[in-house]
């Protein structure tokens, strides 16, 4: 994008070098190109790569288990799952009580949370799924009933309180980065559509209308990407407040929809179409947005937050130089 020299070197160097290996490797052949794995095992380090590589997922909208892995980064293989392997969060889809697993195979094992029981694993997760195999627009993130399913208790509710503000803030920004590389490829596709389909003997993208389109839908994208970048910076050097993490989804969720809109409007709707290249993300983008709070339930909590209890999230302060590289 035109602001990438805004953006902090070294994230968009991390960012960069996942794009070239998704352009070759998808699911876990991708993690292990990237290193994520040594990133997961860093536990409450320095999680920008990991960011980094879901942007550029995003961005090439191809599937891994990157994001199910990122929410349980820092709590430990063992007790979750004692033969060593490491398993997939499942997090919460809207205001339900299905969860979505980002990236998962057959042969996955799943935590969810359960407020009250604590961290549990899902004993077969295939016969809770509620998503169809197939045919879908995209298989990204599979959808599971957990109500009834056969669960065991990996980290009890005493251990767990202590671990879900955590699991939260690492969904809710991986789930932002992978939204704002999403935004990106709409807003690429719909640009170089617009530089392609001709009428009245000129591309659309001459038409000053058109040019307005896609300049306000630049300007969405370019302020998610601002404040994503003081999230992920404040990341490197401890825990990310939960209230800046819920802004940056719910910020991301919203500016995903309306640039998605502006992505339709430019390709007169032929993006509705699974033939098209539009589809695919628009459909991943609308399901990650509800994925561990919308963007519409989150900002009605900031409010009601703000409302009740006079809390206005300071996100950052210019005065002191706070708002990151």
């Amino acid at each position: 994008m035109a602001d990438a020299s805004l953006r902090p070197a070294e994230y968009l160097g991390f960012r960069d070098a996942a794009a070239a290996i998704l352009g070759r490797h998808s699911g876990a052949k991708a993690l292990d190109a990237f290193g994520f794995t040594d990133v997961y095992a860093d536990g409450a380090g320095d999680l920008r790569p990991a960011y980094a590589f879901l942007e550029a997922q995003g961005s090439s909208c191809v599937s891994t288990p990157a994001l199910g892995l990122l929410a349980l980064a820092g709590i430990g293989v063992d007790p979750l799952a004692p033969d060593g392997g490491a398993p997939l969060f499942g997090a919460p889809v809207g205001r339900s009580s299905l969860v979505a697993v980002p990236g998962m195979t057959p042969e996955d094992r799943v935590v969810v949370d359960r407020p009250g029981a604590g961290l549990v694993a899902i004993g077969d997760p295939s016969a809770a799924r509620r998503t169809p195999p197939a045919p879908v627009a995209d298989d990204y993130l599979t959808v599971l009933d957990v109500d009834g399913a056969e669960c065991r208790v990996v980290v009890a509710e005493e251990e767990a309180g202590a671990l879900r503000e955590g699991i939260v803030v690492r969904t809710q920004l991986g789930a932002a980065a992978e939204l704002l590389g999403l935004t990106d490829r709409l807003l690429q596709d719909a640009a170089g559509y617009a530089g392609q389909r001709a009428q009245f003997g000129r591309t659309l993208s001459s038409f000053q209308a058109m040019q307005h389109l896609l300049a306000w839908a630049a300007t969405e994208r370019h302020q998610l990407a601002c404040l994503l970048d003081i999230a992920v910076a404040r990341s490197a050097n401890g825990p990310v407040d939960p209230q800046l993490a819920r802004a940056v989804k719910a910020m991301a969720g919203r500016v995903f929809h309306a640039v998605a809109q502006t992505a339709i409007q430019v390709t007169g709707a032929i993006s509705f179409t699974w033939e098209h290249s539009l589809n695919r993300p628009h459909q991943r983008g609308m399901a990650l947005d509800q994925l561990a709070g919308s963007s519409a339930d989150l900002v009605v909590a900031i409010g009601r937050q703000a409302r009740t209890e006079g809390v206005v999230p300071e996100l950052f302060t210019l005065a002191d130089g706070a708002a990151g590289p």
